[in-house]
């Protein structure tokens, strides 16, 4: 097959690294080969030596055998590009090293400084046309940034920098162009943009000027110049260019030329000559607006949808609690209003005005209108003034005049019809054709997440934004993101409270700041000096509102502090209706809590929640009120019955799980409430008692914790430790402890003495469960044996069930697979017998193990897909988790890999919002399975680590021994000999113990 013949293939690095052949999709590429196929390919044919690549790959520390470990990823490079279609021959060994095939224009960077390079001669040539359009081709070569994916190492962060540096210089140009073109307006908002992001290039502080001035905006041009002055002197003790500042005093002088008049127009490539010019939408008047004096992060979607709505109906409202970012949200909306919605735009801001002001004199008074009276011949001015005129008006901060100001607004909208009213109020205007808008915090990491992956992030990019603000050195990195996503957690991604937090990055390291926010109203005290005193500090913003509340209302809100993570109507009139406060009243109360942003509502579950800011002011607010001992007594009170009602029937009854779920941190609260509470281990025994079967299903590790600190906090009556102490160990039996071994221990001799048989066995078979993993099965199945001797003759199916799972995981961890099979279809009868939805799942998956070990493979994937449909239908997160990682491991025993990935991460993600490190580690090894077997053992041996340091000594000896012995073979293909000899040993003792 001659090369003429073979598929085009194209390789990209402006961007993440990337192969694509003609007529397929790109290719994903392992981490293993990125670096080295970037390396290659950015020779553009030339022959790279291996000590090149070498240092590419491993910089100054390379493994102890460079040269093989070098040809394992030749190999798998190679590998590569025969499964994307491209041929192995493309890679060539050729002294000194290795040579990729390629032509320059089958690279993007190449082809992308070719482009560059005709569009800068274009310039020269027939106007800006023909180079708008070359630089538009270039540009749309990029797909982020460069070798986005490869890493950190010296010659791709220099390769990188080059990269951007000539992208950012195209970027440049062509905005010179557009202004050449006299499409001022279309150039501002990406300067704006990039200005913020470099802020001391002064290119773009000159072409943002120009466009300022040429766009009929010279205060904001002059504006631009002062801070950007200002900037240079603060940080580098310079000051701006000279052409810089003769562009400034051109501008105060208005002698900026214009635009050369014989330049024509740019047009689109398929335009012709006969075509009508393009409308390029112009800028509107609005000379009262702000600059914006910082950049705007995460709103660029709210923009674009209040904008759109803005085109739709007249008058619009921002709504949401202080500190949320509507004013931010609003001026933005005005600033990038086009003449396609209004000619001109006004604002007017209310926050300063005291209640009683006459609200149509004030206004009238901001935008400069001879007002000829208070209240009607104010209104009677304003409508004149705005008349036919297709005007926005932004409206600011009306709550505390929220009557005065729909009225008003009614009035205009009705007499002005070109009119467009946008609003921003912590609670609606409730005027005909409001469309209200909720604006909501800004969005923040949920749970742990790659260093990439938090930079995205809006909240976090808002902390990070501020921070360098007052501390310009401050990075995001694999310390201190972990710690800012906690940060913008803990404060509900709330754009006022990040920024403040931010702010103190000057003074105090960001774990700190994230460990003061249990005191977030003495931390959070550094606003601006020139913003609105309600927005200075974090408690002064919420005080605006809740002086705004009728004192109702502000009982309500306080005594809903009491709650954790949410509540439901009923909730809130059982426990909130006490002492002046009736529970008739609490369902209008709360709605109109609701309309004023302090409540969130959540329509599709009909459950209420407080923002944590919120939550913790109110709960402020309730101990100054003297009301919290009652209030958390009233809420124990509630959720212990709750607790009653749903408790018993956790695993018979999808219902009942849902309800446990849902209140889940209202019964944490409570039970923290009989830690608290003098005396309350009995009140807090009886709540873990109506929760022990939701624990532990779920969330067992709570159990324990709560159960232990009960114990500790009082001495209950000797059948109610003993019970606590059976539980600790059923709780523990996956993954034991020594205190959780103890306490089984303890409760078996706490029941002899009380002469309890039933308990006593129960406690009995908790102890030999511990036989799975470790100590002489034959002991722990004599111990089965007594247990059922001293349970005696009983027809009840759990404890039928519960013996034979037992019996099942020792004949497992022994290595009797098809009695353990046996034993495993007998306990499945009997717990669906005892009509339990959650067992089943996991009962399925360990006897898919049984069968896959017992060489049964087809049966055991059956088997493992019918628990993982189980496990999906009546959701436990433990039987979820361990199911799909048993399926993952027995479909890589097969050898299918597709879907086993994203099979993995999501028991991944399962087992550790659950707390199951036994199931996070067989996750682990599946990874290193996989990378073991695309040839990364570095990443296998890693992946192995993290799964034995999990495990620990709590699995099967049989899966621990083999884990061990891929450990040592991936060790060892990585170049590391002493771990993998640390490795066969251990395995060779688990062989020993058989």
């Amino acid at each position: 097959m001659s090369r003429d013949s073979e598929p085009t293939v194209s390789f990209g690095v402006l961007g993440t690294v990337e192969l694509q052949v003609a007529g397929r999709p790109a290719t994903p590429l392992a981490p293993a080969v990125r670096a080295l196929l970037a390396r290659l390919v950015l020779a553009a044919g030339r022959v790279v030596s291996a000590d090149a690549l070498t240092d590419a790959l491993w910089g100054g520390r390379p493994p102890s055998d460079a040269t093989n470990a070098l040809q394992l990823r030749v190999s798998k490079l190679r590998r590569a590009l025969v499964a994307a279609g491209a041929g192995g021959d493309l890679l060539v060994t050729r002294a000194p090293g290795y040579q990729l095939v390629v032509a320059v224009d089958a690279v993007d960077a190449y082809r992308f400084e070719r482009l560059l390079e005709a569009a800068r001669s274009a310039t020269t040539g027939d106007g800006p046309a023909a180079a708008l359009a070359r630089f538009d081709e270039a540009l749309r070569l990029w797909r982020g940034p460069a070798l986005a994916d490869v890493g950190d190492a010296d010659w791709a962060l220099a390769e990188a920098a080059r990269l951007e540096e000539l992208r950012l210089g195209a970027v440049e140009d062509r905005l010179e162009l557009l202004l050449e073109a006299g499409r001022q307006t279309e150039a501002v908002a990406d300067l704006e943009q990039l200005v913020a992001t470099h802020p001391l290039r002064e290119r773009l502080h000159r072409l943002l000027m120009l466009a300022l001035y040429r766009g009929g905006r010279q205060a904001d041009a002059i504006t631009a110049y002062h801070a950007l002055r200002h900037r240079l002197a603060d940080e580098l003790g310079i000051d701006p260019a000279p052409e810089l500042q003769a562009l400034a005093e051109a501008i105060l002088r208005q002698q900026v030329p214009a635009p050369a008049p014989d330049a024509p127009p740019a047009a689109s490539p398929a335009r012709t000559a006969a075509a009508p010019p393009l409308s390029v939408p112009r800028a509107p008047q609005r000379d009262d607006l702000p600059r914006r004096l910082a950049s705007v992060i995460g709103r660029q979607d709210d923009v674009r949808r209040v904008l759109d709505r803005l085109r739709e109906t007249r008058v619009v409202t921002l709504t949401g609690p202080g500190g949320v970012g509507k004013t931010t949200l609003a001026l933005e909306v005005a600033r990038r209003a086009d003449d396609t919605l209004a000619d001109r735009v006004h604002l007017v801001r209310l926050a300063a005005l005291p209640s009683g002001t006459d609200l149509p004199e004030a206004v009238a008074g901001q935008l400069g209108v001879p007002a000829g009276g208070p209240g009607p011949a104010a209104t009677a001015a304003l409508v004149a003034w705005l008349g036919a005129d297709r005007a926005l008006l932004v409206v600011d901060n009306c709550e505390h005049v929220i009557d005065e100001a729909a009225e008003l607004v009614e009035q205009v909208v009705g007499a002005c019809p070109a009119v467009t009213v946008l609003t921003t109020s912590r609670e609606a205007l409730a005027v005909p054709g409001e469309t209200q808008l909720a604006v909501a915090p800004l969005g923040v990491p949920d749970g742990p997440a790659d260093l990439a992956r938090l930079g995205d992030s809006p909240a976090v990019a808002l902390f990070v934004d501020r921070a360098r603000a007052v501390r310009p050195g401050f990075v995001l990195d694999e310390t201190t993101a972990p710690v800012v996503a906690d940060i913008c957690r803990q404060l509900d991604g709330m754009p006022l409270a990040i920024e403040l937090a931010a702010a103190r990055v000057k003074a105090l390291p960001p774990g700190e700041i994230a460990a003061r926010l249990h005191d977030r109203f003495a931390l959070l005290t550094a606003g601006a000096r020139t913003s609105e005193a309600r927005h200075r500090t974090l408690r002064a913003t919420l005080d605006w509102s809740h002086d705004l509340l009728s004192e109702a209302e502000r009982r309500l809100l306080r005594r809903l502090a009491v709650f954790r993570g949410g509540w439901d109507l009923a909730a809130a009139e059982q426990i909130c209706a006490f002492d002046g406060l009736a529970a008739d009243e609490v369902l209008d109360l709360l709605f109109r809590l609701v309309d004023r942003s302090l409540v969130v509502p959540d329509p599709t579950t009909g459950r209420f929640r407080l923002l944590v800011t919120i939550r913790e002011y109110a709960a402020a607010r309730l101990a100054e009120a003297g009301e919290t001992e009652a209030a958390r007594d009233r809420h124990l009170t509630h959720f212990t019955e709750q607790a009653e009602r749903y408790g018993p029937h956790a695993r018979s009854d999808g219902d009942a799980w849902a309800r446990l779920t849902e209140e889940h941190d209202n019964f944490r609260a409570a039970i923290d409430r009989c830690l608290d509470r003098r005396h309350g281990v009995d009140a807090g025994l009886r709540l873990a008692d109506a929760l022990f079967l939701f624990w532990n299903y779920g969330p067992r590790y709570e159990g324990v914790r709560a159960l232990t600190a009960l114990l500790a906090a009082g001495i209950p009556t000797p059948a109610a430790r003993a019970a606590a102490l059976q539980r600790i160990g059923l709780l523990g039996v996956y993954y034991p402890t020594a205190q959780t071994r103890a306490a089984a221990r303890d409760s078996v001799l706490a029941f002899e003495r009380l002469g309890d048989p039933v308990n006593t066995a129960t406690s009995r078979l908790v102890v030999a469960w511990e036989g799975q993993y470790d100590g002489d099965p034959d002991r722990y199945r004599a111990m089965v044996a007594q247990a059922v001797r001293e349970r005696g003759d009983t027809d009840d199916p759990w404890w039928h069930g519960t013996v034979h799972y037992v019996e099942a995981l020792l004949d497992l961890r022994t290595g009797a697979f098809e009695r353990s099979a046996e034993q495993w279809a007998h306990s499945l009868e009997w717990t669906r017998k005892a009509g339990d939805l959650l067992l089943p799942a996991g009962i399925l998956a360990h006897l898919g193990i049984a069968l896959r070990e017992a060489g049964r493979p087809d049966e055991a994937i059956a088997t493992l897909e019918e628990a993982a449909a189980e496990a999906r239908r009546n959701p436990s997160p433990h039987a979820t988790a361990f199911t799909l990682v048993q399926l993952a491991h027995t479909r890589l025993d097969r050898g299918e890999v597709d879907g086993v990935t994203a099979m993995l991460a999501e028991a991944d993600d399962t087992a550790r919002r659950s707390g199951n490190p036994r199931c996070q580690a067989w996750a682990a090894w599946g990874r290193a399975r996989i990378r073991y077997a695309d040839g990364d053992a570095a990443g296998a041996a890693d992946e192995c680590r993290r799964a034995l340091d999990l495990l620990q000594e709590r699995e099967f000896p049989w899966a621990r021994r083999r884990l061990w012995c891929l450990a040592a073979d991936a060790a060892s293909a990585a170049g590391r000999p002493q771990e993998a000899d640390a490795a066969r040993r251990a395995a060779e003792d688990l062989t020993a113990e058989r």
